[in-house]
This record gives C-alpha cells, sequence and structure tokens, in this order.
C-alpha cells in the first residue's frame, strides 16, 4: 500500500486535475530548467475549456516566473488534461515537456517511466489486512 501522501495530495484547489496536478507539472518544470527566463505553457482538452474557470491559469502563474499561459479548446489529445511546457533561455526554446494531470492530483510526463511512491505498508489487501488482525487478536 502507498502513503497517504500518494492518496492524498495537498495543494491549491479546487480541483486536483485541475490545479493541483498542474502546480506539481510546473514545480518539476521549473526545477528541471532553473535557468529558464521564460515559459509558455499550452493547455488542451478539458483543461483548456474549464482551466480558466477552475483556476488553472492562476495556479501556473503562482509558480512560472514570466509565463504565458495558451487555451487550446480545438487540438485534440490523448488525454483530456494535458499540458505542454516550452521554457525558453532568451529566444532559445531550452526544454520542451508534455505532462497529462491524471486525476487526484497525479502527473504522468510523456516519454518517462510512472514515478510513483514506494509501497510504504506491507498489507495491500483487504484480505491481508483481516488475517494479520485474526492473527493478533485485532479487532477489525
Amino acid at each position: 500500500m502507498y502513503s497517504l501522501k500518494e492518496l492524498y495530495r495537498i495543494g491549491k484547489g479546487p480541483s486536483s486535475s485541475h490545479t493541483i496536478g498542474p502546480e506539481r507539472a510546473c514545480k518539476l518544470v521549473l526545477s528541471e530548467n532553473p535557468k529558464a527566463d521564460k515559459f509558455v505553457v499550452r493547455l488542451y482538452g478539458s483543461l483548456a475549456k474549464t482551466g480558466e474557470g477552475h483556476g488553472t491559469g492562476k495556479v501556473i502563474e503562482s509558480v512560472l516566473p514570466n509565463v504565458t499561459v495558451e487555451y487550446d479548446e480545438i487540438t485534440e489529445c490523448s488525454h483530456p488534461n494535458t499540458m505542454d511546457f516550452i521554457a525558453y533561455m532568451g529566444a532559445s526554446k531550452a526544454a520542451q515537456m508534455r505532462v497529462y494531470s491524471v486525476g487526484g492530483g497525479a502527473i504522468k510526463i510523456e516519454g518517462r517511466l510512472a514515478n510513483e511512491g514506494q509501497e510504504v505498508y506491507p498489507l495491500s489487501t483487504m484480505a491481508d489486512i483481516r488475517a494479520y488482525c485474526e492473527a493478533k487478536n485485532m479487532r477489525l
């Protein structure tokens, strides 16, 4: 079983997919591009259609310095909460990353393996927990 910090992510609301996920993505992009002096973020799908009302643009602007947020409601993407991040150094593109806000504040980065938290509890099913409790004479 994963830590509760993986199940219940903490961040700016009101929406885990529209604010917590994008905030985490922004922090990742910034940490990987600390010398970038300008960022462009393109929002697609649901993020583009409702992101302004859900505060997606505001949370992006609160994390990334000198950022332009673009809303692309037309382009089809493989996930409804898709974001493209482009980091610049001067006029040159320094990095680009496509990120999916997959729900509950979790993100997936295109082309990278999922970076889930480590399992911290040895019991992962209700049957395992029940057997453990019975063996220790614990009440469920």
